[in-house]
């Protein structure tokens, strides 16, 4: 049975039901319940394609990992995930909620596994399935430093997966829409430590390039700062090279490394 304080997050967590709070105090929950690092929450439609819903959590080196790694499965890598596609396929014989925990080394598919977990160290994914209509489901991780779930909390979050399924789902309902909240450091606070980091770049450079380590396309960027989107080509090409990188995979590697210090 769910002690004190779970049941003290929970009555927390309704009484955040439809409101922009919700998704962080949804972390806050799972973090009493099983000292969840990340969570993420989608929804299956009837087409086939996956509705990203929110994600929460701070990673320390890599800003809007939480959020990031979310949009990316959601749009690139949710087809490849069969162990969520079998259980949301079951059928009409299987629970309607159900937990499935899963390593990061039993994710077949390399780009998936390396993106979404290497990366930022996410060790194990337990997964909340709600299997009926609307098929929405909320994914716990924790980290490398946290290690794997304890079996205590496995056991809790299977216990009380419906009651925070129906929260989920009544949340989603009421919204209407998914959140998008942004979870990551302000822009502001990412250039800083750019401008810091004694590559001699502009301000703008900077600017743009934490635009870019926050998954933001180059047309998002240039509405933001109110830019021609040739000025921001400009910019991005003038800091990758002060910066000795290629791609915005290269870019995140060393702000990792600059974060660091």
């Amino acid at each position: 049975m769910p002690d004190a304080n779970a049941v003290a997050a929970i009555a927390t967590l309704v009484g955040e039901v439809g409101e922009p709070a919700f998704p962080e105090t949804f972390l806050g929950t799972l973090r009493t319940l099983a000292g969840t690092d990340f969570c993420s929450a989608f929804q299956a439609e009837e087409d086939g394609s996956l509705t990203y819903l929110f994600a929460c959590g701070y990673h320390s080196t890599i800003p809007g990992f939480a959020e990031r790694a979310s949009l990316d499965y959601a749009h690139r890598y949710w087809q490849r995930d069969r162990v969520t596609r079998q259980v949301l396929n079951g059928g009409s014989g299987h629970p309607k909620v159900q937990v499935v925990r899963q390593a990061w080394n039993g994710i077949r598919d390399p780009e998936y596994r390396r993106d979404c977990y290497e990366r930022a160290h996410v060790l194990e994914r337990l997964t909340i399935y709600h299997a009926d209509e609307p098929r929405i489901f909320a994914s716990l991780y924790r980290t490398r430093e946290s290690g794997p779930f304890p079996l205590a909390a496995v056991e809790r979050i299977e216990t009380i997966a419906p009651l925070l399924m129906a929260v989920v789902v009544k949340h989603v309902r009421l919204q209407g829409r998914p959140q998008t909240q942004p979870l990551h450091p302000p822009v502001h606070e990412i250039a800083g430590r750019l401008l810091q980091a004694g590559y001699a770049l502009s301000g703008r450079e900077a600017e743009v390039s934490a635009g870019l380590l926050l998954g933001r396309t180059h047309r998002e960027i240039s509405e933001k700062v109110g830019l021609a989107l040739s000025s921001i080509v400009t910019y991005r090409q003038r800091a990758y090279r002060k910066l000795g990188v290629s791609d915005r995979r290269g870019l995140e590697a060393l702000y990792e490394g600059i974060s660091r210090n």
